[in-house]
């Protein structure tokens, strides 16, 4: 497996995107792109605003690790009470079996129906409920005479192919969404391409405003970094609670640190949380140290205006 791409802009996400937004809107004054025009004919046009603006709009509306794993755990919950209704459809062709066939082949009739695989398919093995459905579908096809005189209902047929369709259609979906890893490198790729063109603007900007140094600073990435997060702008909270309890735990270590910060540690109150305040828009590595328990390490960006708390239980 290739490794994935790692990001290249040293801040958050949301703090990438509040720069870009920023950015645009100051190129697209007419007299600073008037200036940048004029610099490089031709590059600076409408469509290569445009064009920016789709690249960052584009990195903005995939999906995050979380709203990927978000929409895998709720398929997987559609997937439990689809497969529920393609092996309550087995159940159902077995009373027809039992009125339409002799009671000497009843139970090959069941093997052949799908009983050799209704066992895992019930137990939420979905590719097994995939060959539950194709077997109880030849079945059908097979055996109309017999199934019809097992008082089986025309109707009966066509929903058995329905719930199959139906699920086979989730089951695709539910699997594309597994490839979490794929969808995070799509995001990450698309956030840095954000950031390339905020470099190259950047760039072209030092020479157009070499004069100006008060317009520049409307294209100086960590200038405008400062504008929409500043320093000491986002706070961080951390609740522990212990695994089946839910009682606070306040006996423990909490360590957070950004790449380019200092260490920061506090211990959490009697009700088991801790605050960071006051702390610079970035993603924090954090440590939670509890006595007799393994070191938990997660990674939580924290930016401007938004209230970050992580949630941790402890086993």
């Amino acid at each position: 497996m290739e490794n994935l791409p790692f990001a290249k802009y040293p801040f958050t996400r949301h703090t990438l995107y509040s720069i870009a937004a920023s950015v645009h809107i100051s190129l697209e004054l007419p007299a600073n792109l008037a200036k940048f025009e004029d610099n490089k004919p031709g590059k600076y046009t409408p469509p290569f605003i445009l064009g920016l603006k789709n690249k960052l709009t584009n990195a903005i509306n995939l999906p995050d690790d979380i709203q990927i794993s978000s929409i895998h755990e709720t398929l997987r919950v559609e997937l439990v009470k689809l497969g529920f209704t393609c092996c309550d459809n087995f159940q159902v062709i077995k009373g027809y079996i039992d009125d339409g066939f002799s009671e000497d082949v009843v139970k090959i009739k069941y093997k052949e129906a799908g009983m050799d695989v209704y066992d895992a398919a019930s137990h939420k093995n979905w590719e097994m409920v995939e060959s539950l459905n194709k077997k109880m579908g030849d079945f059908i096809l097979a055996y109309p005479t017999q199934l019809t005189a097992g008082y089986m209902p025309p109707a009966f047929s066509a929903k058995v192919t329905g719930d199959a369709s139906a699920f086979s259609t989730k089951y695709a979906t539910f699997k594309s969404t597994r490839q979490t890893g794929v969808a995070t490198g799509a995001k990450i790729e698309a956030d840095n391409i954000v950031y390339s063109d905020l470099q190259r603007i950047q760039k072209d900007a030092h020479i157009v405003f070499r004069e100006d140094p008060e317009t520049l600073k409307q294209f100086v990435i960590l200038e405008v970094k400062n504008i929409v997060s500043p320093a000491g702008g986002a706070s961080l909270g951390i609740d522990l609670i212990a695994e089946g309890t839910n009682l606070p735990v306040a006996n423990a270590l909490i360590i957070i640190q950004s790449a380019t910060g200092i260490a920061m540690q506090t211990t959490p109150n009697d009700k088991g949380e801790a605050n960071f305040d006051k702390i610079d828009s970035d993603t924090y590595n954090v440590k939670i140290q509890v006595p007799g328990k393994p070191d938990i390490n997660l990674v939580k960006d924290v930016d401007t205006g938004v209230s970050a708390r992580l949630k941790i239980t402890i086993p």
